[in-house]
């Protein structure tokens, strides 16, 4: 099943609140770069990569483009706050025919990232069913069903997973409408 929230599920653990897109709005891939200090705070990078509108109509498109636009402007830096995280600095850019979103951020204690486990020995970050993990530093563990585990030690201080959508529905990649607005 694709993604279809406010990315507070699209990213079934680390950094979900990163923005608020309407429901319409999938993202094909993610990825998570996360710098934890000896203290339990640090800093990530959450890159959304592929940002499509489910929507095949053109004006439909558009208008999912607007309201992503307007939503990655201004609710997210405060959803992020809410969540005891803290934007540094926010991108919008194309490759090709493919839209990235791509957010740094800092946070105070490793609680702040929504969907990390934190257990006495492990880091955690439950992949589910119809998402694949590309690739990561962690080590991935069967877990319920057909969903699996990235599983760190509670010592590791760099934390790297991309994890992708298996199948799309049919939907337009919204690149070439961002392309227009630069």
């Amino acid at each position: 099943m694709m993604v279809r929230t406010n990315l507070r599920g699209v990213l079934y653990g680390i950094a979900a609140g990163a923005l608020l897109l309407p429901g319409c709005i999938l993202i094909r891939t993610t990825e998570h770069r996360i710098t934890i200090n000896d203290d339990g705070s640090g800093e990530a990078v959450l890159r959304l990569i592929d940002l499509r509108s489910d929507e095949t109509v053109d004006s439909l498109v558009q208008r999912d483009f607007r309201i992503m636009l307007s939503s990655y402007e201004r609710e997210g830096a405060e959803n992020f706050q809410r969540e005891g995280r803290t934007i540094t600095s926010k991108k919008l850019y194309t490759r090709g025919d493919t839209l990235y979103a791509e957010i740094a951020y800092t946070f105070g204690n490793l609680m702040a990232i929504e969907g990390l486990h934190v257990t006495e020995e492990d880091l955690y970050v439950v992949v589910p069913e119809g998402r694949e993990v590309v690739r990561t530093n962690g080590r991935v563990t069967s877990w319920l069903g057909e969903a699996h585990r990235i599983v760190w030690s509670r010592e590791t201080r760099r934390i790297l997973f991309q994890i992708r959508e298996k199948t799309l529905p049919p939907s337009t990649s919204l690149a070439r409408l961002y392309r227009e607005t630069e």
